[in-house]
């Protein structure tokens, strides 16, 4: 018999707190759930609305993967180069301390509005965590591990594959999580202040126009892509990268 996994009850929870708060405003300020759902069945029939998801995910994929590139590879050399970490060392510390939201205002200005901008803004806002992690990811490597590789006759290449991914990828991945979560709050930001299109759009010119149940199904649509996210994309990842980090 299978337990009751008590994560069921926090959807009829979220809804039975949203109509108690609900019932203290006007729906023009804080629509309840059936008005809500009466804009999302319209929206789901609506082109644009899928439109915005489409740009959103566009910007934030393509943007997401030249981040996890770039920083895997950079991640990897200071792994093995301590020159070349102690080069990096600063600017991660500045762009770490630094919201990646903070350069949108700059970014938008010098690339001017589109998509530019805000592709820039997702590989700052998922570049660093990723880098680190991978980082402290070669630094975890035990030099046993190498050096038995070493002697059982590995090449570079072969020690690079059966020693230092498998070692570097449950850290690396948890860069990625993290980066991914990072990049995708920060580019409704940055759509929010300075897009043309995309949800973070949607959310802020629904509510400059009042129209309080379209920012609602803007911010549930957030809530359920990051679901997807999760449960789809990133926990399979995980699923399959810590099976190859134990083959390793």
């Amino acid at each position: 018999m299978k337990k009751f996994h008590f994560g069921i009850l926090a959807i009829p929870f979220i809804i039975i707190v949203w109509m108690l708060v609900a019932r203290n405003y006007p729906p023009i300020i804080f629509p309840g759930p059936w008005s809500t759902w009466l804009e999302l069945k319209k929206q789901l029939s609506s082109p644009d609305y899928y439109h915005h998801i489409g740009i959103s995910l566009y910007r934030l994929f393509f943007g997401f993967a030249i981040a996890a590139i770039s920083a895997f590879v950079f991640g990897l050399l200071a792994g093995v180069s301590k020159a070349f970490r102690q080069f990096l060392s600063p600017m991660v510390m500045l762009f770490q301390a630094t919201p990646p939201m903070a350069w949108a205002p700059l970014l938008i200005l010098m690339l001017d509005l589109g998509n530019a901008p805000m592709i820039a803004v997702i590989v700052i806002a998922a570049f660093f965590p990723i880098l680190v992690n991978v980082i402290q990811g070669m630094e975890r490597i035990k030099i046993t591990h190498i050096r038995a590789a070493k002697t059982l006759g590995a090449n570079r290449l072969q020690l690079a594959w059966h020693v230092y991914l498998p070692e570097v990828m449950p850290s690396a991945f948890t860069g990625v999580v993290v980066g991914f979560g990072i990049a995708w709050r920060s580019l409704v930001a940055a759509e929010m202040i300075g897009g043309s299109s995309g949800i973070g759009w949607l959310i802020s010119s629904s509510g400059q126009i009042g129209n309080s149940p379209l920012v609602m199904v803007g911010i549930i649509t957030i809530g359920i892509l990051a679901m997807f996210f999760e449960f789809v994309l990133l926990y399979p990842l995980k699923k399959r990268f810590a099976s190859w980090a134990l083959k390793g």
